[in-house]
């Protein structure tokens, strides 16, 4: 087979993964075939062969594909290689000992210009801490969760006016759905330099978060502690803050 139809067959099976990823949900080879404009034997074709290899599993009930296990161990493979979770593990496992709390660090999450989303890249395990759902790969409405509404606050104008065109997916009773009340919300962590958020994302559940910097002062993601409300308002929160900052400021130094 010429090179030029080897690059063209895994371009293809990229596309495949791809959808697959922006789609999160199981999908049929027509309907794959359909939005790729690819043809329906090949499509099959490149599926069987990823299927094969772990990438892809095809439910057996509807006959549908999705994303295989193997891509959690490459993706946790590769998290725990990246600098940048490195450094959030460094900064942040020292405070969950101390405050004997959940942190975590979330960047943004870019795959679609339709939504503004963060993904988890990093999450403390303290073995004296109860174990939470917010594991490395989450995805979230930015809007939901402190991190995210520091990222939104932190973003200069324009930034800003990309995502405004996105809906804000009411999660809770208590989730900010609308653009006015939410540009409220950023005027005031922009004032505080922290962002606080409870039961937004889920009930019972509040986070504290600050931004983190790159090298060139540019807003790349946000550390939180996370936890029961009344655990976390239990917290001294100036001396939180404070190390949480200084802990900011440390995977900063390190990028």
């Amino acid at each position: 087979m010429a090179e030029g139809s080897n690059i063209n067959l895994l371009n293809k099976a990229f596309d495949i993964i791809e959808l697959l990823v922006n789609e999160r949900r199981e999908m049929g080879v027509t309907e794959i075939s359909r939005k790729l404009n690819l043809v329906k034997s090949g499509t099959f074709r490149i599926l069987n062969t990823l299927k094969e290899r772990g990438f892809i599993f095809q439910n057996p009930q509807n006959k549908a594909y999705g994303l295989g296990i193997k891509f959690y161990f490459v993706g946790a493979e590769v998290l725990s290689k990246l600098p940048l979770c490195t450094a959030a593990k460094r900064a942040l496992d020292p405070l969950s000992e101390y405050f004997q709390e959940n942190f975590y660090f979330a960047i943004p999450f870019l795959e679609s210009k339709n939504e503004q989303n963060i993904i988890v890249v990093y999450t403390t395990h303290n073995s004296n801490v109860e174990k939470s759902f917010l594991n490395e790969g989450i995805i979230i409405p930015a809007h939901t969760m402190a991190t995210g509404l520091c990222m939104l606050a932190n973003m200069s104008d324009s930034e800003l006016m990309t995502v405004k065109d996105c809906d804000l997916k009411k999660l809770t009773n208590k989730t900010i759905d609308n653009w006015k009340d939410l540009d409220k919300k950023i005027a005031h962590i922009q004032d505080k330099n922290v962002a606080i958020s409870e039961g937004t994302y889920k009930d019972n559940l509040m986070d504290i978060s600050v931004v983190v910097y790159d090298s060139m002062h540019y807003p790349i993601g946000a550390i939180g502690v996370y936890g029961d409300p009344i655990k976390i308002k239990g917290l001294r929160n100036d001396l939180l803050i404070r190390k949480m900052h200084v802990a900011s400021a440390k995977i900063s130094e390190a990028l």
